[in-house]
């Protein structure tokens, strides 16, 4: 009897560390990503022709900007472009890139209220 009531007792012991671990880093993820999004708000933008020049460090990531304007995108915005199809074999296909929403749409709400506006 006392055999089963230790091991019993170890057991909650064991579950209750273990959700008290799960639950410190669901907490310390959320903060993590609540300061992630917080610093992309603050980002407005940036010069394009820094960010897009040789001289960039490559241990640093790029910041997703416009490559027109400068304007910084969210992971759910992106640019608007075409890719020529008439090229001879062996060259590239050049890119034409026309900017982003704010530039070649001229839009200026964000994504979400153009989103809740349309389920109305």
């Amino acid at each position: 009897m006392v055999i089963l009531l230790s091991i019993l007792f170890t057991g909650i012991m064991i579950y209750l560390i273990l959700s008290w671990v799960l639950a410190s880093s669901e907490k310390e993820i959320e903060l993590q990503k609540q300061q992630r999004e917080k610093k992309e708000e603050d980002f407005k933008g940036a010069d394009p022709r820094k960010v897009y020049s040789k001289k960039w460090d490559p241990k640093v990531p790029r910041p997703r900007i416009c490559p027109l304007c400068g304007t910084a995108l969210k992971k759910h915005e992106y640019l608007y472009a075409s890719m020529d199809e008439n090229v001879l074999p062996g060259e590239k296909r050049p890119v034409h890139i026309y900017g982003c929403r704010y530039c070649y749409l001229g839009q200026t709400e964000s994504s979400e209220t153009i989103k809740e506006n349309l389920d109305i």
